[in-house]
This record gives C-alpha cells, structure tokens and sequence, in this order.
C-alpha cells in the first residue's frame, strides 16, 4: 500500500513538473520572437534588376532543411537580408571584393570580387547543428543559381528591427567571420 501511495506520489509530482517546463521555459527553436520582428515573407517572387553600377546579389535558401531558422546575411559590415528555409532576397553591391558571411549557429565566410553589371548567386546551405541550423555559403555559377532561385517559395523583406539585430550581428561577429576566411584560405592552400 506504501509503495502505491509513493508511486502515485512521484506520479503527481512528475506531472506538475512537466506541466509547469513549458510554461517556464520558451520552446522555441532559436532565441529570437517570431519570423515578423525581423523578416517577412511573402509569396510573391520579384526578380532584381542588374544596374551598371551595382552588382546584382542573389541569396538564396532552396531547401527546407531547418525550415524555421532564420540566417542573416551581411556584407563586410552591413545586413543586407534575412532567410529561412525555401526562400531568397537580393541586393544592390558596390563592385569590388567584399566579405559575405551568414550568421545562424555559426558563422560561415567568403571573400568574392564583384563586378558592376553582374548577378551573382549565393546559396546559404543549411545543416543540423547541435541546436540550431549551421550555415555554409557557396557561390553558384548563373545556371545553378537560376535553379536554386526556382526553388524558392518565398521572397524575404527586413523590417527595422532586423535591420537593428543585424547591425548588433555584424559588430559582434564579423571577426568570426574572418576567422572563418582565413580557414578557408588555409584549407585551399594544403601544408601551409
């Protein structure tokens, strides 16, 4: 009978933490409010206009892979987008060589030299990390970049405040960012 009342004991105790985690602790995916505080998204599907004095900047994020996260994007020191899974932005860039970087759990760098005129693609992949989505930027050539751009569903505008996070993004991680480039140089350049 004593070990009943003990069983149904720890049975009500275990119910009322359980009952009460969720309410204390967020669930949530990242750390951030939801998608609209700092992105929205639409469906529908504008297409940037290459200008002769500006790069033309495609992002895009193909797959549904880690579908919820957002990744930021920035170039040397400014945002210039945000995606989750299966959509894209673009942006106007002053030719010339420029760090682009994503920030999601990690950080992911490359240096790329634009020209004006031009359209560049650059698809953030996205992988499973340990709580969020790891990020990894590729440069992909016009015909890939015309296929991933096909791919996505949706079409990603900054609001104010995620202009505001990725300025806070770019001053407290742009040095991870060139961490990541250096490694990157390193790894093209075996035995140095």
């Amino acid at each position: 009978m004593a070990v009943r009342h003990l069983f149904a004991g720890s049975m009500i105790v275990t119910g009322l933490v359980l009952a009460l985690v969720p309410a204390a602790v967020p669930c949530r995916a990242d750390d951030e409010s939801d998608d609209a505080a700092y992105v929205t998204f639409s469906d529908d599907h504008p297409a940037g206009e290459a200008r002769p004095d500006k790069a033309l900047v495609y992002v895009v994020r193909p797959t549904k892979i880690g579908f919820a996260i957002k990744s930021f994007f920035l170039c040397d020191d400014a945002i210039l987008g945000i995606n989750k899974g299966s959509s894209y932005f673009f942006a106007q860039v002053d030719p010339g060589r420029h760090l682009f970087w994503s920030k999601s759990e990690n950080v992911d760098g490359l240096e790329l030299k634009v020209e004006a005129g031009k359209t560049y693609y650059i698809q953030q992949q996205v992988k499973m990390g340990a709580f969020r989505a790891r990020t990894k930027l590729e440069v992909l050539d016009e015909a890939a970049g015309r296929e991933a751009l096909a791919k996505c569903k949706k079409y990603g505008a900054m609001t104010v405040k995620g202009r505001a996070k990725g300025q806070e993004i770019a001053r407290d991680h742009k040095k991870d960012a060139l961490e990541d480039v250096e490694r990157r140089a390193k790894e093209a350049t075996p035995g140095q």
